[in-house]
């Protein structure tokens, strides 16, 4: 992925629908994503290609649509890690942010991509 710094705004209306799985609560995952754009984006964005805007945009809010899953409370023992992923999925801009909020979520066992 490139050095490069491209901030974006996540614009409004959100396009990922806070849907979840019953009865625990479960991110559908970015695959199932029906206009094509998520899935596309995801690609782009691990086969290191500069992203658009958009596509950071995108992403930025499927990842705050990952970890804001209910199913991710009811398990005690990561509530701080929680909080403190959930926060900053608020204003993933970059790349590179959007690469730490995934490291993060991987060291406590959430595997958004």
């Amino acid at each position: 992925m490139s050095d490069q710094i491209i901030r974006v705004t996540i614009y409004q209306p959100k396009r990922i629908p806070n849907v979840y799985r019953p009865p625990m609560g479960l991110p559908l995952n970015w695959t199932e994503e029906t206009s094509a754009e998520l899935p596309r984006a995801v690609f782009r964005f691990f086969g290191s290609h500069q992203l658009s805007p958009e596509e950071i945009s995108l992403i930025a809010e499927y990842c705050q649509y990952y970890i804001n899953a209910p199913c991710w409370d009811a398990n005690e023992q990561i509530t701080n890690e929680l909080a403190a992923l959930r926060q900053p999925a608020n204003s993933l801009s970059t790349v590179v942010q959007i690469n730490q909020w995934i490291n993060g979520c991987l060291e406590i066992g959430i595997t958004p991509f």
